[in-house]
């Protein structure tokens, strides 16, 4: 009994002493504005003892007696080292990371999150502040000039059109290059956006290089842009509202039309040539001049009526433009609801946009609703992002075509001299060139043209740490878009009367209803081991499986004979029968397709200075035929954290100094440009024999297709310098397209037609670098000057045998870019004669115009350099950002000018003419365009410089200070901003918009809008 007590006595004594040996430490974590950070990393430093942040902020973890600092973490915020001394409640606060800190900057691959001081690739990030309260419709139009190697070309001012992305220039002749899209983990739609919130976006994440891409194996060959929507904050509920105002005008370009005094006088220059004996009223200037022979025919009353039209044409000056455009008005208003208690934390927006496009009838309003939860405990994790939106846009009947219904070549062509109404109001429409403007105003007024789009993006990811080196994961997550157009052509347009036409389908009018459904399901299943060993070797593996399952389905109608009483109702459509020859068109489809992939990534880390990363992905896919359908993908990167070694470690210049490397290989699944079943022959009923209906080929298949496969070689560093002042990264890279499809020409038993084979290579290599400089950074004031410049060189290798093949406008040769003009080359106008002069293919000059002397001289469309940029300053509460954009060395064909400075076509026919337009008149005339007499060509005198320098956004904003807020008592935070997007260009280019897509031809496009909007973000 006395041993037992004793030995009691001596547990209770040893318990006491280990109590004694420790303490709990408890405090709040919270960022400089005094928000709570949840999951922050807490640890006593040089040991493995620490906890995580609550929902609030709040941490309470038991430490030794001799623990004297505490190491706080959190991924964007910077890393901070707080003693302990004899406290026992701290109150942290850590600053938000700047992109100079490699080491607290996180980067998103859609998969993984690395810290930048260990992501292995070539990666930008596009943050919060680059993105919210932009008056776009389309968040991809965010992201020029903001990133080295992507070209961002915003083709169209219509309300909500995506932009046309290329990173790291084509890589494909007959497929396109849109990137993978990835919205928090999910893969998206690509160019389908409307429906998503940049105002709810926390970052965008672009990837240019192997290593990310070739982790989604088949489907990433164009780069991968990664979109990581806001999460809840923790503490309690905070409630904001949004609100921004302004109006969208159309820019001024170099273009004009000619006014009425100029257009009268060329026309009697033309005539004087073209039309010496008289000409027609078409051309008002010379028919009715006194200096046409054949007003010396006419009696003195028809000569004072000549006279008396000719002045009262010559008082008529009307801009076409003030009746085609409009300024157009912009709102948005969003409500915003975060916070959280406990584990569980919510983040919630609802919005409501409104955009008028600058010609009437062009608009997008738009319904969206984000709803984001997460929860989490010591072991189990779940997040639910979900995003739900309707959308209606409003569109010209025609805006991208050169059709006189397209009011952006109408307010051109249209003589300044007719008239735009009628005596009772209605439009002066007709037949012929001078009535194209009010004709083009009646069909706005007449017919309507939109769609509807309801968008749904779901997102689940649940993780459960097994122990605590290995967890387990899933994320299942869906896309979903259904649209409905309709497009009614009103029978009482004029150009639908007996008058205009007599065709009768034309006649009844018409309406037409298109009808698509986009569905794709993504299961992905994971397994991830984490370990770190002795505080310096650092490893993960992630094990992945990926099923997805996509859907389309399309349905589309045309009827005729609407009764105008019952505008746009289907229901009103006249059946077709022998009599009325009203008959319907009808048409449509459905398909589907399958990815089964399997995935490992491994980063291996050493001592926080030496990384290395490799990935190998399997993927089976219904796309291909059996014998190619599973292909694999491989990467392998690292990278080197050189400021880390004893060399630097007292370095007073060098503070972060990271070399990196890749290699790796991607296919382009979502690019692909045969559909889901490209490699079956196909067929229709469209031949016939001896009068009976038969079978013919209308696709050749290809039983051997296979993916194209780009494989990259990027090398890079990111660096900051001068106490983080000077900062930014280099990369250089060559990345080629295996496997090219070229097209091949069979002989004439095997149909003579052409077929589609993997055989070519093509080389993208070039340069990208991104610099920052702070030039002042203290706490009342920082300014920092930025710059992004890209150089891309696109070449073919290989044909597969061939030297060259046509394409459009273009030749695809080898040694040259795609897309590379192929035009008879002008040489001017003979100064004796007023003949047009080219260049035979042997370079001697001639007036005889022959296409089979077309070359290859004049560039491609795609500029080979391009960027961004700009200037940030930020003085106690007012900030001021300045963002410009340019392209240079894209060259393209300006077909408006063929309209607009063509005497014979257009000019002798009444049309308005452009004010630069210098024909031919006599001998020893330096001219620019031929003598009348002679008719136009398509030249390289069409092609023309397309490069610009565009302000593309200055904001101006002032947030109260949080002593007033406080004073207040119920706003927590408020900001006031001014703002303007498109304000000015600086370019050659004549035409409207020299951003009108990724083509070699520019038509007549919609230009981008100029926009001023003021805004304020309030948070209670």
């Amino acid at each position: 009994m006395r041993k037992l007590t004793m030995l009691l006595c001596l547990v209770m004594l040893g318990v006491s002493q280990l109590w004694a040996q420790t303490r709990t430490l408890r405090g709040k974590i919270t960022d400089d504005k005094g928000a709570p950070i949840s999951n922050a990393s807490i640890i006593v430093k040089g040991t493995t003892t620490g906890t995580t942040s609550d929902a609030t902020g709040l941490f309470s973890l038991n430490v030794s007696a001799t623990a004297k600092v505490l190491t706080v973490s959190s991924l964007n915020y910077v890393s901070k080292d707080v003693t302990i001394g004899s406290q026992t409640f701290l109150n942290v606060s850590l600053q938000a990371a700047d992109a100079s800190d490699l080491n607290e900057v996180v980067v998103s691959t859609g998969l993984t999150k690395q810290k930048k001081s260990e992501f292995t690739g070539a990666g930008s990030t596009v943050n919060r502040k680059q993105l919210v309260d932009r008056p776009v419709g389309s968040f991809d139009q965010l992201l020029q000039g903001q990133v080295p190697g992507l070209l961002a070309i915003t083709g169209s001012g219509q309300p909500g059109n995506a932009a046309s992305i290329i990173i790291r220039g084509q890589g494909s002749i007959s497929g396109s290059s849109n990137p993978l899209y990835i919205v928090d983990g999910i893969p998206v739609e690509a160019a389908v956006f409307q429906g998503l919130n940049p105002n709810d976006f926390e970052s965008v994440d672009v990837l240019r290089d192997a290593s990310a891409s070739s982790l989604y194996g088949s489907r990433g060959s164009a780069g991968v842009i990664v979109v990581t929507t806001r999460r809840g904050t923790g503490g309690k509920m905070r409630f904001g509202y949004n609100a921004q105002f302004g109006f969208k005008s159309k820019p001024e370009f170099a273009f004009r039309p000619m006014n009425t005094t100029e257009l009268l006088k060329a026309q009697e220059d033309y005539g004087r040539i073209a039309a010496p004996t008289g000409g027609t009223a078409a051309i008002p200037g010379w028919y009715y001049s006194k200096n046409n022979p054949r007003y010396a025919t006419l009696t003195p009353t028809q000569q004072a009526t000549a006279d008396r039209l000719l002045d009262s044409i010559s008082r008529i000056n009307t801009n076409w433009a003030d009746y085609m455009f409009r300024t157009g008005s912009f709102s948005n208003h969003q409500i915003t609801l975060s916070g959280g208690t406990g584990k569980t934390r919510i983040y919630s927006s609802l919005e409501l946009y409104n955009e008028e496009g600058t010609t009437p009838r062009t608009d997008m309003k738009r319904v969206s609703f984000r709803n984001n939860i997460d929860y989490a405990d010591d072991r189990f994790t779940f997040s639910l992002s979900s995003s739900l939106a309707y959308v209606k846009r409003n569109f010209q009947q025609s805006a991208t075509t050169n059709s006189t219904g397209n009011p952006f070549l109408a307010v051109n062509i249209q003589s300044p001299y007719a008239k735009v109404f009628n005596a009772d109001g209605t439009y002066a429409t007709g037949v012929g060139a001078s009535f194209t403007g009010a004709n083009q105003l009646d069909l706005t007024k007449y017919d309507q043209n939109y769609n509807d789009q309801l968008k749904a993006i779901i997102g689940l990811t649940a993780s459960y740490k097994i122990t605590e080196d290995l967890s387990a994961g899933l994320t299942v997550g869906t896309d979903f878009r259904e649209t409905q157009a309709t497009n009614y052509g009103s029978k009482l347009a004029f150009l639908r009367t007996p008058a205009a036409t007599s065709t009768p389908t034309t006649l009844a009018g018409f309406q037409t209803e298109t009808f698509s459904r986009y569905f794709q399901a993504d299961i992905r299943p994971s397994l991830n081991y984490n370990k770190v060993i002795n505080q310096k070797h650092k490893l993960n593996v992630g094990v992945f499986g990926e099923y997805i399952r996509q859907f389309v389905k399309t349905f589309n109608a045309t009827g005729y004979g609407i009764d105008p009483r019952t505008p746009n109702t289907p229901a009103a459509i006249t059946q077709g029968d022998a009599v009325n020859l009203l008959f319907a068109n009808v048409g449509g489809g459905k398909s589907q397709n399958t990815l089964l992939s399997a995935l490992g990534v491994a980063t291996y880390t050493y001592d926080g200075k030496y990384s290395v990363t490799g990935s190998y992905r399997y993927d089976g896919s219904s796309k291909l035929p059996e014998k190619n359908r599973w292909t694999p993908f491989y990467s392998i990167s690292a990278s080197w954290n050189v400021s880390k070694e004893s060399f630097l470690a007292n370095s007073r210049v060098v503070n972060n100094l990271r070399l990196r490397a890749s290699y790796g290989g991607s296919g382009n699944s979502d690019n692909f440009p045969f559909g889901d079943f490209g490699y079956l022959a196909t067929y229709s009923a469209s031949g016939s024999y001896s009068g009976l209906p038969t079978m013919t080929a209308s696709g050749l298949g290809n039983p051997d297709l296979k993916w194209e496969t780009v494989y990259q070689l990027n090398i890079g560093t990111d660096f900051a310098f001068f106490n983080n002042r000077l900062y930014g990264s280099l990369d250089v890279y060559d990345k080629r397209t295996k496997d090219l499809f070229v097209q091949k020409q069979l002989s004439a038993e095997g149909t003579g037609s052409t077929i589609t084979v993997n055989a070519g290579t093509l080389q993208n290599k070039g340069i990208e670098f991104d610099l920052s400089y702070d030039v002042v950074k203290n706490s009342d004031f920082i300014w920092t000057l930025n710059t992004k410049v890209a150089y891309n060189k696109n070449s073919i290798l290989d044909l597969g045998g061939l030297s060259s093949y046509p394409s459009g406008t273009s030749l695809i040769t080898v040694g040259l870019p795609l897309g590379s003009h192929y035009e008879v080359k002008w040489a001017g106008v003979d100064a004796a004669s007023g003949a047009p002069l080219f260049y035979t293919k042997d370079g001697q000059l001639t007036s005889t115009y022959s296409t089979n002397d077309a070359v290859q001289q004049f560039g491609t469309w795609e500029s080979p350099w391009k960027g961004g940029f700009g200037t940030s300053l930020r003085y106690k509460a007012f900030d001021l950002s300045v963002l410009f954009s340019w392209q240079q060395g894209g060259y393209k064909y300006d077909n408006l000018e063929y309209f607009v400075e063509n005497p014979v076509g257009f000019l002798g026919g009444g049309y308005n003419q452009s004010s630069d337009l210098n024909f031919w008149k006599k001998p020893g005339d330096i001219a620019s365009t031929p003598s009348p007499i002679y008719g136009s060509n398509f030249s390289s005198k069409l092609i023309h410089d397309g490069s610009f320098l565009r302000l593309r956004d200055v904001t101006l904003s002032y947030t109260m200070p949080q002593a007033l807020t406080q004073k207040i008592g119920f706003i927590s935070q408020a900001r006031f901003y001014v703002q303007g997007t498109n304000l000015f260009m600086w370019t050659k280019w004549r035409g409207m918009d020299p951003e009108a897509g990724p083509v070699n031809i520019n038509l007549s496009e919609f230009p981008n809008p100029r926009a001023i909007t003021a805004g304020l973000n309030i948070t209670f």
